[in-house]
């Protein structure tokens, strides 16, 4: 393995060299030497130029892989950088370059999910109990999250290989909350009804008090970080990099509630009960250990 990772490494940098013997270098900018290749295509992008980026890690991998002797190797799969140790997958990651040596660097994510779990339980009320005929109980999760980000990057380099630094400021939002209903009602003569106990499991059993719907704790946090790393232009505008970022951030955090139905007695009625968690109220903190690293696969036009 290891002498296979050297002949890879030798056969790149063999490539490598043999690329720039056919560049021509035509222009300064901002300490930024703009290189054309052999066919005059621009390799560095110039003002005016966009990007997009990828999760490069994937495809290291399934190259990797292929020389482990593994038949099960999963196939690569296209994801958006994910920079900064932000917490949420799935970025989209751009940027727009002022000039050859300065951009603005902008991010955009979010992740929405439902889901439905459904139980089958015992119809209560029968004279003459039969398991099966059953009604449905429904549980439904749902989760939100979404971030925004922007900053300034500037990059120094000869050639190829860029080193890039800069800083950028980011405000996410997070939300999860939990619905249940049931197929046996809670009543004056049904006080403890069957009721799911644990959809994934399907257990149940008679409840008394049961969750009817869970507003879990929602998270705001505000980050702002340094940036630094290297990108290498394999291709004319598609480059390899790596980056490290190191910041703040502020993060609050409001009360979780979960709300109960039950039977009450003196009223002679079904009543919601709501219990608050005074524990976790709101929590803000400041952190210096907001790090983290990525590997990405840039495309400029």
């Amino acid at each position: 393995m290891k002498k296979l990772s050297f002949l890879f490494l030798m056969v790149f940098v063999s490539f490598a060299g043999t690329i720039s013997a056919q560049e021509e270098e035509t222009t300064t900018s901002g300490g930024v030497k703009q290189i054309t290749n052999k066919n005059g295509v621009p390799v560095l992008p110039e003002a005016g130029s966009y990007a997009i980026g990828f999760d490069a890690l994937p495809f290291l991998r399934y190259a990797g892989n292929m020389f482990n002797g593994n038949t099960n190797n999963n196939n690569p799969v296209a994801g958006f950088a994910n920079q900064g140790g932000a917490g949420i997958g799935g970025t989209l990651y751009g940027k727009y370059f002022l000039s050859e040596s300065n951009a603005i660097r902008a991010r955009f994510s979010i992740n929405q999910s439902t889901v439905q779990d459904v139980n089958r339980v015992i119809l209560d009320g029968q004279s003459v109990p039969q398991s099966n005929i059953e009604v449905e109980d429904e549980f439904i999760n749902s989760s939100f999250n979404v971030q925004l980000g922007a900053g300034m990057e500037w990059r120094r380099g000869k050639g190829r290989l860029m080193g890039v630094y800069g800083a950028e400021a980011l405000v996410g939002l997070s939300t999860s909350s939990e619905s249940y209903t049931y197929g046996n009602a809670i009543t004056a003569g049904n006080q403890a009804p069957t009721t799911t106990t644990n959809f994934a499991a399907g257990n149940s059993a008679p409840i008394s008090s049961r969750i009817i719907s869970r507003t879990n704790p929602n998270s705001f946090n505000l980050t702002a970080l340094g940036f630094a790393g290297v990108e290498y232009f394999f291709a004319p505008q598609i480059s390899i990099g790596a980056e490290f970022t190191l910041g703040l951030r502020y993060t609050g955090t409001n009360r979780s509630e979960v709300v109960r139905e039950e039977w009450e007695a003196n009223s002679g009625t079904v009543i919601n009960v709501s219990d608050v968690n005074s524990d976790i109220l709101t929590n803000f903190g400041i952190a210096t250990g907001v790090w983290g690293g990525s590997i990405n696969l840039m495309f400029h036009f």
